[in-house]
């Protein structure tokens, strides 16, 4: 982050106009003396005005200003508000400065920006609130590839989808007959297997979100239930643990040594009515050295 004080410096050795009634010269003293609303007034004035709509130092003060008033802000929608607004001002900062003369301080504002998007993002499925999680992890992809059409995000793209497919998890979890949200984190799983096939967590938690799914059902036959129903129940459930062997062989794959996938392996495999695989598992796991003696 930049200091009020460094971009304050900068713009006056920039050689601001200073004629009295400057809007731009205005906005720079109250930003200075830290009123940030009277400073935004005057900024927004200065922006239409023909002396500085393509004036880049009055819009990387601008994307400073409305910074600062999202570093302040308490009210969600507000803070989204001022920051869209403030990596809008620093972009057109620096698409204006053909010099480079702000590129550093711009650029180094509205990656403290974008950062945040996705901070928030995350924090928001940490609150279970997956919707605006969404909108934010969307605004920080935008405002990445704004800057740079060939940044990598895919990084960030797995990491984030992989943990909204665990709140929906978490949800299903919550509700077994809630179907929308098993379908929902499947679909978030598989999307991250798409970009990283390799991912162990994804590859992980889909065999266990098949798996649960089918032994969910089978626990849930009631005594009265009738045979073809039963039956039905159990054919369902082997096709969700099928769906799951996949997976969770994928995932031993790719460490053979982890003690969750050797379970899942011998549960689906005596769930399939394979004993001899489900015991060849077990033995895995039991040969494997205690936490003690590691």
């Amino acid at each position: 982050m930049v200091r009020r004080s460094a971009i304050v410096l900068i713009i006056l050795l920039a050689g601001c106009v200073a004629r009295a009634q400057d809007p731009l010269v205005e906005a720079l003293r109250f930003y200075q003396a830290g009123d940030l609303e009277q400073a935004r007034s005057l900024i927004d004035e200065a922006v239409r005005t023909p002396a500085h709509t393509d004036n880049p130092e009055a819009w990387l003060l601008r994307g400073f200003v409305y910074k600062d008033m999202f570093k302040n802000a308490t009210i969600p929608d507000t803070a989204d508000r001022v920051r869209d607004e403030a990596l809008n001002s620093l972009h057109s900062c620096l698409v204006l400065d053909k010099d480079s003369t702000y590129r550093e301080n711009a650029t180094q504002a509205y990656e403290y920006l974008t950062r945040s998007c996705f901070n928030d993002a995350a924090k928001a499925l940490n609150e279970m609130r997956e919707e605006r999680a969404q909108m934010l992890f969307a605004k920080y992809k935008a405002a990445v590839l704004r800057a740079d059409p060939l940044a990598a995000v895919k990084t960030r793209e797995v990491e984030f989808t992989n943990a909204l497919g665990t709140v929906y998890t978490k949800r299903f979890n919550q509700d077994r007959t809630e179907l929308t949200w098993f379908d929902k984190a499947v679909a978030a799983y598989r999307q991250v297997l798409v970009m990283d096939p390799e991912n162990y967590g994804a590859n992980y938690n889909l065999a266990t979100l098949f798996y649960n799914r089918g032994v969910y059902n089978i626990r849930n036959i009631r005594a009265d239930d009738e045979i073809p129903t039963i039956l039905q129940i159990q054919e369902a459930s082997r096709e969700f643990f099928q769906e799951a062997l996949p997976y969770m062989l994928k995932a031993h794959d790719m460490n053979a040594t982890r003690r969750e996938t050797l379970l899942g392996l011998e549960g689906i495999y005596y769930s399939l009515q394979d004993q001899e695989s489900s015991d060849k598992f077990r033995q895995l796991f039991e040969e494997l050295p205690s936490q003690e003696e590691r």
